[in-house]
C-alpha cells in the first residue's frame, strides 16, 4: 500500500479514515489498496478491529509499515469502534468507511470542498450497491430517497431546514471538532447509530440521557445552524447483505428498524430487534 505524495493544500490532507472491521479478511486488503490509491492521500488510515476471529488483523499488520494503523479491541460494537478510531485520529475531518466500500479516487479533495463552509459538520457520499456484477438499482433509489426525504417522516421542519439521513455505507464524514463535542456515536446502539448521529449533530446534542436516542432527546429543540451535506460523488459498496437476505426481506428490515427509531423506540428495543436478524455481515 503506497500513499502517494501529491501537492495539495494542507487542509485537504487533514482527512483521517477510520475503518471498523469484524471478520473482514475477504475484503480488507482490497479496502486498503483502494485507500492507497486516493489522490491526494488521506492523512492516515486507522483500522479498528472489534474482535475478529479470522485473518483480518494479520492482513492489516502487513500494511502497518505503510501508514496504516491497527487498533485491536473486543468491543463488538461498530459505534464503539468508530468512536475509538476518531479518538486517536489526527485529522480535522474523519471519514468512517466500511471495509466493503470503495471511495472515489478524489475523495479527500471532495471532503475538502464539501466542508469549506464552517457550518458543515457532517456529510456523506451517494452509495451504489452492487453484488457479483449486478447493480441493485431498487435499493440504490431507496438510499437516495432516504437521504433526502427520510427526515420528512419524523422531523418535517428539520428536513425543510436541511436535515438529512445518512447510513454508514455512504462513507460518512464528520468535522472532528463537532463530532467530539457531541460525544460521537451513541454507544448504547448496536444498530441505527449512523442515523442517530445525523440527528445528534444537526441539533448539536452534547449529552444523552440514559436509555434515550438522540431523536427522543431532540424533541422541542432547534438546530443551532449546523449543516449536513450530500457529497456530490458516489462510493461503491457491496450488496452482500441484500444478496444474503433477498431484496424483500432487506426492505422489510430497513423499514422496521428505521420506523422503530423514528417512532421513538429505545436503544434497548432497537438492539433487541437488530439482534434477531443481523448476521456478522456488516
Amino acid at each position: 500500500l503506497r500513499l502517494r505524495s501529491t501537492r495539495v493544500s494542507s487542509r485537504a490532507c487533514r482527512v483521517s479514515v477510520v475503518v471498523p472491521v469484524v471478520n473482514e479478511e475477504a475484503c480488507i486488503s482490497s479496502c486498503l489498496a483502494s485507500l492507497g490509491a486516493l489522490d491526494p492521500p488521506p492523512l492516515e488510515v486507522i483500522v479498528v478491529d472489534g474482535g475478529s476471529r479470522d485473518g483480518t488483523a494479520g492482513r492489516v499488520r502487513k500494511a502497518r509499515a505503510r501508514r496504516v494503523a491497527l487498533i485491536e479491541t473486543d468491543f463488538g460494537s461498530r459505534a464503539k469502534q468508530m468512536n475509538e478510531g476518531a479518538r486517536v485520529a489526527k485529522g480535522d475531518f474523519v471519514m468512517f468507511l466500511h471495509a466493503d466500500t470503495v471511495p472515489p479516487l478524489d475523495a479527500v479533495s471532495l471532503v475538502d470542498r464539501s466542508f469549506a463552509d464552517p457550518r458543515v459538520v457532517l456529510g456523506a457520499f451517494t452509495a451504489i450497491l452492487a453484488h457479483e456484477g449486478r447493480t441493485m438499482w431498487g435499493m440504490n433509489l431507496l438510499h437516495q430517497a432516504k437521504t433526502h426525504l427520510g427526515a420528512c417522516f419524523f422531523r418535517p421542519m428539520a428536513a425543510a431546514r436541511g436535515m438529512k439521513v445518512f447510513f454508514g455505507d455512504q462513507a460518512m464524514v464528520v468535522r472532528r471538532e463537532a463530532f467530539v463535542s457531541c460525544g460521537g456515536f451513541h454507544e448504547s446502539l448496536s444498530t441505527m447509530e449512523d442515523m442517530d448521529l445525523c440527528v445528534k449533530m444537526f441539533y448539536g446534542i452534547k449529552s444523552l440521557e440514559a436509555g434515550r436516542t438522540s431523536l427522543q432527546q431532540s424533541r422541542g429543540k432547534q438546530s443551532r445552524g449546523a449543516r449536513l451535506v450530500a457529497i456530490d460523488r458516489c462510493v461503491h459498496t457491496s450488496g452482500r447483505r441484500v444478496a444474503e437476505w433477498g431484496s424483500l426481506k432487506s426492505l422489510q428490515l430497513f423499514l422496521v428498524l428505521s420506523l422503530s427509531y423514528a417512532f421513538g423506540a429505545s436503544p434497548s428495543a432497537l438492539n433487541e430487534l437488530a439482534g434477531k436478524v443481523y448476521s456478522e455481515i456488516r
